[in-house]
């Protein structure tokens, strides 16, 4: 394992708090969409290796920062399966849907062929990247790749998926158990490239019925450690159960992921008291709270949230993505809040 300050956290010995941000690469910073419009297509995009470059470096000439996230997207894998996965703008994401018992999905995909341009992107970061620099791979949680896949597109309820999981388990666990090969496929594509921390986001864990959360949400991610570890890849595995409550608390001790991303909805004194002591945590600032051209509360919370997990492994983030309308001098002001509070702890 590198020794990067973030590494440096899964090794508990770090004396400083490192700060990323999901979605840094884009969306709040002009020059994205500059490098947007060299491709209208967004899979195109994703598959552009020197779009994908540009893109991942492009929050470092602003921001200093302690991680690089690679650009992409959670749909490359149902893109690969097939799934007519289209970027429409103003829209969203849109697939052909699955029918319960009646699609076959795809199997024995290479994913390695298919994604080719992010493995030789992430070969080339982790080779001109400074070393103090750590480099996340990421994919979609197999819940969550499972709901776009069933819907078709994004949904508010997730209607389909959940009356699919109601009325087709053995179906629908067939879909999670192939997706779960395709997540840690993806995943080791990106540890072997030179990714030194790897990331499972489920963003829809929230619409998992509580039933159904150990079937859904916990074993898939164990399921994908396991996978990587048997493969030997030993990097440490961020896993984000978005919205998930109260089952945060079995997650953290049995998903058996490095770190827990938490979302701004979390009460950290309560995270600190019930969760595993043995994972770090990482969070979970409102990213809401980087809109605003002047808040009160913007140095008050982030020193809070410092104060709260300064004895904790813990990793500076914000509870969801960076929105397209936060602002600039918000994210740098951020930055200069936890550089100088670890300087005086």
């Amino acid at each position: 394992m590198s020794d990067t300050l973030i590494n440096q956290v899964f090794q508990n010995k770090n004396s400083s708090i490192p700060i990323w941000f999901l979605r840094q690469a884009g969306r709040h910073i002009p020059e994205y969409f500059q490098i947007r419009e060299n491709e209208k297509n967004f899979i195109n995009f994703c598959l552009n290796e020197d779009l994908i470059i540009r893109s991942t470096t492009l929050p470092l000439k602003y921001y200093d920062l302690d991680a690089a996230i690679i650009f992409s997207d959670i749909l490359m894998i149902p893109w690969a399966m097939d799934r007519n996965v289209k970027f429409t703008k103003n829209f969203g994401p849109s697939l052909k849907p699955l029918i319960p018992n009646e699609t076959k999905f795809l199997k024995n995909i290479s994913l390695s062929s298919k994604l080719e341009p992010l493995k030789n992107s992430i070969s080339f970061l982790r080779d001109n990247l400074p070393k103090s620099l750590s480099l996340i791979g990421f994919a979609g949680a197999p819940w969550t790749l499972a709901c776009y896949m069933i819907e078709g597109t994004g949904s508010k309820d997730f209607i389909n998926t959940r009356k699919a999981l109601w009325s087709s388990f053995k179906w629908f666990m067939e879909l999670i158990e192939t997706l779960i090969i395709y997540v840690a496929d993806k995943l080791e594509i990106q540890a072997r490239a030179g990714a030194d921390i790897l990331m499972i986001f489920d963003s829809w864990s929230h619409m998992i019925p509580n039933n159904f959360f150990d079937d859904c949400a916990i074993n898939p991610t164990a399921k994908i450690v396991d996978i990587l570890r048997s493969r030997k890849i030993f990097v440490p595995v961020i896993g984000f159960p978005f919205k998930a409550g109260a089952s945060i608390v079995k997650y953290s001790f049995e998903s058996k992921v490095d770190c827990i991303a938490l979302d701004w909805s979390v009460n950290l004194s309560w995270a600190i008291k019930n969760l595993n002591k043995e994972v770090a945590l990482q969070g979970n600032l409102d990213p809401a709270s980087l809109i605003p051209s002047e808040s009160d509360y913007l140095r008050e919370n982030v020193l809070t949230i410092l104060d709260k997990m300064k004895d904790r492994r813990f990793i500076f983030n914000v509870g969801h993505g960076l929105t397209p309308d936060c602002k600039i001098d918000n994210v740098k002001e951020v930055i200069s809040i936890v550089r100088n509070y670890n300087k005086k702890v």
